[in-house]
């Protein structure tokens, strides 16, 4: 009985052992393949990183720049608005001047100089805004433009309305009622017409400096 125990397990120990051989080497050249693999996943990883961290810093750099641009074009915005507002506001308070129907002319002027000055002062500004304003529409929305366009299309019929009479009688015409009505008068359409088209305007800028 001894001696056939002794068979059986001389016979079952080379299997066990190719049998445990063979487990050994599949769990090597599992721990090898799952060692290639993990440091395949971390090298994709690591790589996946990289260009993460790349990208992320060339959309950081491409908010930087569209920063940037937009403060420049909010700093230039800033900038015109100003010069549009002051250039508007002279060439008004010049208007006003010219078609005030009570004047204090300076002693060493005839009253005929002293309205060519108004008339020239005025003449000036309005030429000065305009230049500026057509020089910088890009910078301005369109409903500042349109609002700026019925500002002069008002004024200039007010200033007409004044400088009709005034021409007419330099000429040596007598001009008519209506005319005469119209040019003494004309002081009352600013602030019936001008200033609240100028109070549209200010509005809208102060919209786009408050953004």
């Amino acid at each position: 009985m001894e001696q056939l125990i002794e068979i059986l397990i001389l016979s079952i120990l080379p299997t066990i052992f190719a049998s445990l051989i063979t487990l050994y080497i599949t769990e090597r050249v599992k721990g090898s393949i799952r060692n290639k693999f993990d440091k395949k996943i971390e090298s994709v990883k690591n790589g996946y990183n990289t260009e993460l961290a790349r990208l992320n810093a060339e959309l950081d750099l491409i908010n930087n720049q569209n920063n940037f641009k937009f403060s420049k074009l909010h700093d230039k915005r800033f900038e015109i608005l100003e010069l549009l507002y002051k250039a508007l506001n002279r060439k008004l308070k010049n208007l006003q001047k010219y078609i005030s129907p009570v004047k204090y002319k300076p002693e060493h002027q005839t009253f005929e100089e002293y309205e060519d000055e108004l008339y020239k002062n005025y003449y000036d500004k309005h030429n000065e805004f305009v230049t500026l304003f057509t020089d910088n529409k890009i910078f301005l929305n369109e409903k500042i433009i349109e609002l700026i366009d019925s500002y002069l299309k008002e004024e200039l019929e007010i200033f007409h309305s004044y400088y009709e009479n005034q021409f007419l009688t330099r000429a040596g015409d007598r001009p008519n009622a209506e005319t005469r009505m119209k040019a003494f008068t004309a002081y009352k359409k600013v602030p019936e017409i001008i200033s609240p088209i100028l109070k549209e305007i200010e509005n809208e800028f102060k919209e786009i400096l408050e953004r």
